[in-house]
């Protein structure tokens, strides 16, 4: 069983509550899309947010506790109506995921939680700087991934 201090452990279920709703907005965004190789991208962004969710829900049951349920729909705050918006609502999702991941590290010593924590933080901020690219949004990659 692993121990986690109360702030991991709100930390880590605001990590997992990112996660949930990315998986979410992927399905959504992925309706908006033309170029079959962002369709591709988009997929595999999804099968990682479905790893790291994983990840987080078997690390909370790991401390004994229930983890948060994902939301039946969740609110794209704003309007989505083409593959540009569908990938600026992407953006959007992998920068909630790294404040979240950003929060378990400052919040754990735990070198397993450090680890899952930290390749949700990269690899979120590597997809939202791709995501930019793929835009053309200056600048591509933020300072400081996951800075609230």
């Amino acid at each position: 069983m692993t121990e986690l201090s109360d702030e991991a452990a709100t930390a880590l279920r605001s990590a997992l509550g990112a996660e949930h709703a990315a998986v979410w907005v992927h399905g959504f965004a992925s309706a908006y899309v033309s170029e079959p190789r962002v369709r591709s991208a988009i997929d595999d962004a999804a099968d990682q947010h479905r790893r790291l969710r994983d990840a987080a829900e078997e690390l909370i049951r790991g401390a004994g506790q229930t983890p948060p349920a994902a939301q039946p729909a969740y609110d794209p705050r704003t309007q989505v109506t083409d593959q540009r918006s569908a990938i600026d609502l992407l953006i959007t999702a992998e920068s909630d995921c790294q404040v979240g991941w950003r929060s378990v590290l400052e919040n754990t010593d735990d070198p397993g939680l450090r680890r899952t924590a930290l390749d949700g933080l990269t690899t979120s901020a590597t997809r939202a700087t791709r995501w930019r690219l793929t835009v053309g949004q200056q600048p591509a990659a933020e300072a400081f991934p996951g800075r609230p």
